[in-house]
């Protein structure tokens, strides 16, 4: 059965707009917040994350550019699992008085334990690019 996806999560980033926006478009520094990437900043840009299977995920997850705004948008189509047709991933930066605030929405369906991967994952995954970007901007 599958289980509404609406994550919303920010954070509060002390850094420039611009060293946010390297963070999550820059391949060699997404491998040091989420997963090593053959990323590129183009729509159209298909790309796969691997790593470990675990119950709830397979061990990969093919994603596509969907939209690119720089430096305060991007979406990207999510496909997680094999139990559910493929998410939205949005990142937004918005620059505020003392740095950048990320939003960061996955929407779409996924099994119970699917759901809460992603929770979980993308809460731990933004804690880490928050750090990178705030030791970037030293």
């Amino acid at each position: 059965m599958l289980r509404p996806i609406d994550l919303t999560i920010e954070r509060h980033i002390r850094a420039s707009l611009a060293t946010v926006w390297d963070c999550i478009t820059r391949p060699d520094l997404i491998a040091r917040w989420f997963f090593a990437t053959d990323f590129k900043p183009i729509v159209g840009h298909r790309f796969t994350i691997v790593g470990e299977a675990v119950a709830g995920w397979r061990g990969w997850t093919n994603v596509e550019v969907l939209e690119l705004s720089p430096p305060h948008r991007m979406v990207w189509s999510f496909d997680c699992t094999d139990a559910a047709p493929p998410g939205r991933v949005s990142f937004r930066l918005e620059e505020v008085d003392d740095g950048v605030r990320l939003r960061l929405s996955h929407e779409g369906g996924a099994p119970a334990p699917t759901r809460q991967l992603l929770d979980e994952g993308w809460s731990v995954y933004l804690g880490q690019l928050a750090d990178l970007a705030r030791h970037r901007a030293g």
